[in-house]
């Protein structure tokens, strides 16, 4: 016989934790938008580009049109357009082109390098266009405001700033540096704001100077931060934003932001000194650090608005520092626009990384066994340049190492099916009397050398592993475009999308993909060799049917994962029946010979 009923209920248990725990936001809300709200949404400054097509080479449309003039308590969407006040600046606009290798910026000297464009050149999105941290549909960027001594709420984003030096284009190397400097004179006083690119980066800095501070500033205080959040880039919108939220780090906390109803939410305004601010989605970043230790943060500000895409809400988030401004020291902060890659953010040094499979109880829980798992896949990724490969060669070896586990669970299941009628007659007489029925079922265990336990607790102690294996193969940069086979599998960390219905099956939905099917073939023959209670040879089918809906529209990655993980499952129960049977068929001879009155002969090994 197979587990008893309480242990297939555990199970059962266990993998619907495992499977719906990181997935309840994504079945609690309706389906995926259709192509046109993708479009509204992942809308760019940027006409759609082949990906053969080089980043400098495409074409911008920009918009025009000058932000609304209003006041608000929040400084970082305010505007001075309404004030007369005598400033000297460029009389058009101008754009600048910095291309550092990792990343390609189109500048405008308007709001003294306001972001037109900003693409990450190693990372692409679905539609083979370059990943734009900014969207005009949104329109995103950077903001620098101040208060003036006559209390005018003051946004330099509507100046035309000049600029030092007539570069309007420039490819840095690694290692190579290169500044620009914008500037305007604001009542007679210069503001310059400079920012400095390097060469293989995924940052620039940008450097704030008042010439006469005490002259302009109210309280001596600016603002600086990033309005409106970022574009979603996956194809699975709901994904994607199931891990948008903006973060604060101060005092070695973080602290989290999430916007999720439509309208305006309730600002988080913090005192003290924040190490950084970000904006994250699902695979990128865009972070605010504070650079000099020398500058006076007096808080900082998190807030936004929730807006209505079709059926779900995207959040335009708005953060920024309060900064008292230092005369006697650079006022620098840094940009980060790239990957949420582990590696690159640790070598920061300033806790970025932590950011990284951290969305949500479920992957802090786990955390310590997922960056386990992440330097041993990128590690075999050295000597196999095939992601999907690695899952192969890594599915192996993690089946070599819980070898033991495995044995032992096996052999605690066939210990508790031979005694599994001896049990059913203990039960009989004992019915009536549950304490007697515990003392003589122990007592059996006890002579059997058997641990009621012994099937179970190793699955149990698998448990850490294989959650920390599902974030993995779901959240990791390092899957996303990673291709297999091409014209089957073109990106692990989406699902194969090899043909779609046209209808929607209930939990299954409209797309046809073979890996969860062959996942659902493998558990089947799987629980199969497991399973020899007839009362339980319905659970064969309904566990892998359940798997295959929920599975269905999971990154590829985990389904080859957990394909690859079931098929060597099966050969490696085969090889332990195999040990069992030739080690039950000697016993059985030992045995007859013994009765027989004849010694048992000596191995020929």
């Amino acid at each position: 016989m197979g587990l008893d009923r309480n242990s297939i209920i555990a199970l059962v248990l266990i993998a619907i934790i495992i499977i719906l725990m990181p997935y309840y936001e994504k079945m609690v809300l309706p389906p995926p938008p259709t192509s046109p709200v993708q479009s509204t949404v992942d809308s760019t400054v940027e006409k759609s580009v082949p990906q053969t097509t080089p980043v400098s080479e495409q074409r911008e449309t920009f918009d025009a049109r000058e932000p609304e003039a209003q006041v608000e308590d929040n400084l970082f969407k305010t505007a001075s357009s309404q004030f007369n006040v005598e400033v000297e600046q460029d009389d058009s606009e101008r754009i600048f082109t910095i291309d550092n290798g990792n990343f390609e910026v189109h500048l405008s000297n308007k709001g003294g390098g306001s972001l037109k464009a900003f693409y990450l050149k190693k990372y692409l999105k679905y539609d083979s266009t370059y990943v734009n941290f900014i969207d005009s549909h949104l329109n995103n960027n950077m903001v620098f405001t101040f208060v003036d001594r006559n209390g005018n709420i003051i946004n330099t984003g509507n100046f035309l700033f000049k600029s030092e030096g007539n570069i309007s284009k420039k490819k840095l190397n690694k290692g190579e540096k290169f500044q620009l400097t914008f500037y305007i004179i604001y009542k007679g006083q210069r503001i310059s704001k400079s920012l400095t690119f390097y060469g293989g980066s995924y940052h620039f800095d940008v450097n704030i100077r008042f010439e006469n501070p005490d002259e302009l500033l109210l309280n001596n205080e600016y603002q600086i931060g990033w309005d409106n959040g970022l574009p979603l880039t996956e194809p699975n919108l709901h994904d994607d934003n199931s891990y948008y939220q903006a973060y604060v780090y101060m005092a070695e906390e973080l602290e989290n932001y999430k916007i999720d109803d439509v309208g305006e939410k309730k600002p988080l305004n913090l005192t003290g000194s924040a190490d950084w601010l970000a904006i994250r989605t699902k695979y990128f970043l865009m972070s605010i650090l504070n650079e000099n230790k020398e500058n006076i943060i007096d808080g900082v500000y998190l807030g936004g608005e929730g807006e209505k895409f079709d059926d779900f809400v995207h959040g335009k988030y708005d953060v920024g520092f309060n900064v008292r401004y230092n005369n006697k020291a650079d006022n620098i902060f840094r940009y980060y626009f790239g990957p949420l890659d582990y590696k690159i953010l640790k070598s920061y040094k300033r806790d970025l990384d932590i950011l990284v499979l951290n969305n949500g109880w479920y992957e802090r829980t786990f955390r310590f066994f997922s960056l386990l798992i992440l330097p041993i896949l990128e590690f075999l990724y050295k000597f196999i340049p095939n992601y999907g490969l690695v899952i192969i060669v890594f599915s192996i070896l993690i089946k070599i190492l819980l070898y033991p586990l495995t044995k032992k669970s096996y052999q605690s299941m066939k210990e508790m099916q031979r005694i599994q009628p001896i049990m059913n007659e203990l039960r009989k007489k004992y019915k009536d009397d549950p304490q007697r029925l515990n003392k003589e079922m122990m007592k059996l265990y006890k002579e059997h050398g058997v641990n009621p336990m012994g099937g179970c607790l190793p699955m149990l102690l698998q448990m850490p592993l294989l959650f920390a294996l599902f974030i993995v193969f779901r959240s990791t940069i390092q899957l996303r475009g990673a291709p297999f086979i091409p014209g089957w599998i073109n990106d692990l960390s989406r699902s194969e999308g090899l043909w779609h219905l046209p209808f929607s099956l209930p939990f299954y939905g409209n797309e046809f993909n073979l890996l969860p099917i062959l996942m659902a073939i493998t558990m089947i023959f799987q629980t199969k060799m497991t399973t020899q209670d007839p009362k339980q040879k319905a659970m064969i089918y309904i566990m892998p049917i359940f798997m295959l809906m929920i599975f269905n529209t999971l990154p590829s990655g985990l389904n080859l994962y957990y394909t690859m993980f079931n098929l060597l499952t099966i050969i490696q129960q085969l090889y332990i029946n195999r040990g069992s049977k030739e080690n039950e068929e000697v016993a059985v001879a030992v045995a007859t010979n013994t009765k027989k009155g004849k010694s048992p002969k000596k191995s020929k090994k």
